[in-house]
């Protein structure tokens, strides 16, 4: 009789067992592999398979090289965009095609002629039963640039001379704050496209290459009129060196330290994503709501001694944006960067991480004015 009991109590166990792991299975059961691209890009990319933009005019043979590269690879991922069952071998001829492609246009355009302006990463991922996407991996990150003439910019080597123009779509954002804010940043298309990469005090968004600044081991020195020079004004905000100013006219502006204090520590910041695309929602005291991206920033590596203009550094994990207000005595309570034992005046910028995720306060520092930054424009009410 025990040992019947216990065989009939082992039976039940492996029902249990059974039943639970088919369960676990319809839980866990993701189905189809998807793969697909995220792209960030600088410029007007035109993916399709001619050299016209969407009104018919001929782009520049630049854009269009960056355009049909990026365009044929999406048409490989488009092709391969339900694997089922053994994946590895089509995921590796899926990565060598976008190798060949990426590789072919890294042969037309030397990466020392010209600054990153645009970034795609091949993603693969699985589609649950309840329709989610999920565990999203990057199979491969791609960095593009296109050769410049002349001295190349901050701006990632744009060619138009109107890529700081206001863009079609946007919005002077009431936040409920002193001032109105910008749906996007300058030379961004959309609200989440990361827009210009500037140094403080460039009105042409053309300064890169950092000449007449020096690093002698210790601190930067400074010997050039640019970037407002070696004694800049305490506020650039709506004059000559202001580059949305310049650009946009109307009252729109870089916003000052107290501005941007405003939006840093009265609005809700919430870490929002999209497969592996991060940005922030700031969410303002009357509810409404503005898109910061995470673009990182150019900028010289002094430990490393890297060129100045390298990266860029924290694409898709920080943001760092200008203020129109320099930095000659800095709190306590904030941190001075480079240069302060060469006497060579600072800029504020706020900084934020994707690590810190939602309710992070932005952090407050000062920067050398040749990196280069995001700007986030306001406009007067």
């Amino acid at each position: 009789m025990k040992t019947i009991k216990v065989f009939i109590w082992l039976i039940a166990v492996l029902l249990v067992a059974l039943f639970s792991c088919k369960d676990s299975e319809e839980v866990y059961d993701t189905g189809d592999y998807k793969y697909y691209l995220t792209i960030q890009s600088q410029v007007r990319l035109h993916l399709a398979d001619n050299a016209e933009d969407e009104s018919g005019m001929a782009v520049s043979p630049e854009i269009d090289r960056l355009s049909r590269t990026i365009f044929y690879m999406q048409q490989s991922v488009v092709n391969n965009d339900s694997v089922q069952g053994e994946t590895l071998a089509k995921e590796a001829a899926l990565i060598a095609v976008c190798d060949s492609l990426y590789q072919s246009y890294a042969d037309m355009n030397p990466a020392n002629k010209g600054n990153v302006i645009c970034f795609v990463k091949l993603i693969r991922s699985r589609l649950h039963s309840d329709g989610t996407v999920k565990d999203a991996v990057t199979l491969k990150y791609y960095q593009f640039w296109f050769e410049k003439s002349g001295n190349g910019g901050g701006n990632g080597g744009q060619d138009s001379d109107d890529y700081l123009a206001k863009p079609d779509s946007l919005e002077a954002v009431d936040l409920g704050l002193s001032v109105l804010w910008a749906n996007c940043n300058i030379g961004a298309n959309q609200p989440r496209d990361y827009g210009a990469r500037l140094a403080w005090g460039d009105p042409t968004g053309k300064l890169c290459s950092g000449q007449g600044i020096g690093w002698n081991g210790n601190g930067y020195t400074w010997s050039t009129d640019n970037y407002g020079g070696n004694n800049p004004p305490a506020d650039i905000a709506e004059t000559a060196l202001d580059v949305v100013t310049t650009n946009w006219g109307d009252g729109w502006h870089i916003p000052s330290y107290s501005e941007a204090k405003e939006l840093c520590d009265q609005c809700q910041w919430k870490l929002r994503t999209w497969g592996d695309i991060k940005w922030y929602e700031v969410i303002g005291p009357n509810g409404n709501s503005i898109i910061m991206p995470l673009a990182g920033m150019f900028g010289d590596d002094v430990n490393s001694g890297k060129r100045f203009q390298a990266g860029p550094y924290g694409v898709g994990e920080r943001g760092y944006y200008w203020t129109s207000s320099s930095c000659t005595t800095p709190s306590t309570a904030e941190q001075r960067s480079y240069g302060v034992n060469e006497g060579v005046v600072t800029a504020w910028c706020f900084k934020f991480n994707s690590i810190d995720g939602d309710e992070l306060t932005p952090v407050f520092i000062d920067h050398l004015r040749a990196m280069h930054m995001s700007i986030r424009p306001v406009k007067n009410k």
